[in-house]
This record gives structure tokens, C-alpha cells and sequence, in this order.
């Protein structure tokens, strides 16, 4: 703590972070990478400092509301158990606790937070009956909340997403009736306006989105709108790696490959895009929600897809990536931070 007072310093952030860390004090690492992020907001260990504690202190607080449940259920339990799964991408989980509070006690808010799991299901694996379910459910909700923004924000996405721009306009409706004048939603519903002459029903709609695996707002396939040169320094460090072989940078119909070149590397890019596409399309089949890692192992080493934020990265590497290899893979598919390749 002295040596934070005298130098704020990121190596002296971590240290302190580190040291409530080894305590066992999560909010209290929380704290401090939040005060170091707000000074140095680039520092990749104070972020994975910060996101380290927060799960750990998350773990917590799920064990105690579960506990807290069993001995006197109450709906703000069930509220913060279920934001918190829902938060943490864990749909599974939070469906579950929204349909024991629906069982339980049969409150319109309960209804709202299993259509808000059922629209994650919806987002990630793209099956039409989670998207119906979910709208459905919002507007069942949405009925006995009059004054609750969530279950109309919920509908509205699940309808802009699809193309059902008509279902998209009467959630806005409604939103505007509780926020009159808000220009952003005023903005918003003018948009959508101009669409309604290309509205679909919303059943057809959510079956097209199941059947292509994208929607109407995803990015073009063969657009290439990303800053490949800000790309390029992680990817030849990571194809720089004795163990590596190729490394792919992957976003819709482009790809960028070091390690290779000309006709092997166009072959190489498109046999592991097809690994993507297939895995992509199985998961969606077997209601697996989104890829987080895609691999496979044999005699000819590893390959090993991240989809992520801003594309998919992929390497085949002589052995099982772990360590610098993993992160690097991150940084290039969005998932943490773009470092320096120097």
C-alpha cells in the first residue's frame, strides 16, 4: 500500500491487487484494478486481475443466494441470482432458477427472466422455438409488468434481429409510451418504420435466422471491415512460435494466413473455414449454443479455433496450445486485449 502511495505504477497496482488476492479478498482486488484501470487502462494483467475476481466473488455470492434460497425464497434472491448467471453467459443455469421461482410462485417477473434466458439460447444457437419462446414469454410478462421496460426491450431485439420489423415497431410503441420523447428511441422507431414494408412474420422470420445461422444485422460474409495492419504484428508472433505452423485470422470470406503461402495458404484458409462452418452449423443442430474453442487432435498435431468478437482466430501447431499461444489467439479474436507485438 506505501508503495502504491508513493509511485501508481501498473507493476505496483498488481502487486497490491495480488496481495488481496492471496487473502482471499475478491472485492477488494475488484477495487483496486479498477482504481489502477482508471490510470492504466491498457494493463492486460489488471484487467485479467479484475476479471479473475470478479468470478471468484460471483462463485460466492451464487453460493450464498442458493443457500439463502432454500431457507426463505424470495423474489430479490431470485432476481440476483438470476442476473448474475445470465451476466455470466450461464443461460442453463438461470433458466433453471427463473422456472423454479416461476413454479414457486407464479410472478409475472419470473416469467420475464425465463424468456431473457431463452432469448440468450436464442442468440447464441439461433433455433427458431428458443426466439418464439422467448417472445413469447416477454409479452406474457410484459402484460402484468405495464411499467417494466425489460420484457418490451426484450421482444424488440428478438424482432429487430430476425427482420420481424412490424413485432420490432409495436415493442417501440410500447417503449415510447413509458419514455416519451427519448430520441434515441425516437430514432429507433424510424428506422424500423422504413423497414415494415420489408416485414416477415415473426415465425417465418425466426425460421430463416435458423436456417442460414445468421441475422439480418450480422456482418456480410464478404465483408472485410476490420483493421487487418492492427492484426498483423499478433499474427506473425504467433506464427513465429517454433511449435506453430499456420496461423489464421478468419471474419467472413476473408482470411489472413501466416505461415503459408499462395495456393497452400487459399487451400489451408478455406479447409479451416469449413471446419468452422460445419461446427457451427452441428452446434445449432444439437442445440449446443455459440463455439467458444473448436479443436482437433491426431497425428498431424493440433488445429484449434477461437471464434470471438472480431473474428475467428485458428492455429495448427505441432502439439496441444497452451500458454503464450492460447493468449495470443484471444487477442486476435477480441477476446482480451490487442497488445504490442514488440
Amino acid at each position: 500500500m506505501r508503495a502504491l502511495a508513493r509511485d501508481g505504477s501498473t507493476s505496483n497496482y498488481v502487486v497490491l491487487a495480488k496481495e488481496y488476492s492471496a487473502l482471499g479478498e475478491p472485492p477488494s482486488v475488484l477495487k483496486v484494478c479498477r482504481e489502477g484501470l482508471e490510470l492504466h487502462p491498457e494493463s492486460a494483467e489488471l484487467q485479467r486481475l479484475a476479471r479473475r475476481a470478479k468470478e471468484l466473488h460471483q462463485e460466492q455470492r451464487l453460493h450464498d443466494l442458493n443457500l439463502e434460497l432454500e431457507s426463505a425464497p424470495r423474489a430479490a434472491l431470485f432476481r440476483e441470482l438470476c442476473e448474475i448467471q445470465l451476466e455470466n453467459g450461464d443461460s442453463q443455469h438461470a433458466l433453471e432458477a427463473a422456472q423454479r421461482w416461476r413454479n414457486q410462485t407464479d410472478e409475472p417477473e419470473a416469467a420475464y427472466y425465463v424468456a431473457a434466458a431463452h432469448a440468450e439460447f436464442f442468440f447464441d444457437g439461433r433455433r427458431s422455438r428458443d426466439g418464439l419462446q422467448a417472445f413469447q414469454l416477454a409479452a406474457e410478462s410484459a402484460k402484468h409488468l405495464a411499467r417494466d421496460k425489460r420484457p418490451l426491450r426484450l421482444q424488440f431485439e428478438i424482432a429487430r434481429r430476425c427482420g420481424a420489423w412490424e413485432d420490432a415497431r409495436i415493442a417501440l410503441a410500447r417503449l415510447l409510451e413509458l419514455m416519451p420523447g427519448n430520441p434515441l428511441l425516437e430514432a429507433r422507431f424510424r428506422r424500423v418504420l422504413s423497414n415494415c414494408a420489408h416485414s416477415k412474420p415473426l415465425a417465418k422470420a425466426l425460421s430463416e435466422v435458423e436456417k442460414s445461422g445468421r441475422f439480418v444485422d450480422d456482418e456480410p460474409e464478404e465483408a472485410g471491415n476490420f483493421d487487418r495492419e492492427a492484426l498483423r504484428p499478433t499474427l506473425k508472433r504467433l506464427a513465429a512460435r517454433t511449435e506453430v505452423h499456420v496461423a489464421f485470422f478468419l471474419r467472413g470470406n476473408t482470411a489472413l494466413v501466416q505461415g503459408a503461402h499462395g495456393p497452400t495458404a487459399d487451400r489451408t484458409a478455406r479447409a479451416v473455414r469449413e471446419v468452422l462452418q460445419a461446427s457451427r452449423s452441428a452446434a445449432r443442430r444439437m442445440a449446443l449454443g455459440r463455439a467458444f474453442e473448436i479443436r482437433a487432435e491426431g497425428s498431424f498435431g493440433a488445429l484449434v479455433l477461437k471464434p470471438g468478437p472480431l473474428g475467428t482466430a485458428a492455429v495448427w501447431t505441432s502439439q496441444i496450445p497452451k500458454g503464450e499461444i492460447e493468449q495470443l489467439l484471444e487477442q486476435l479474436n477480441g477476446e482480451s486485449p490487442m497488445e504490442s507485438a514488440a
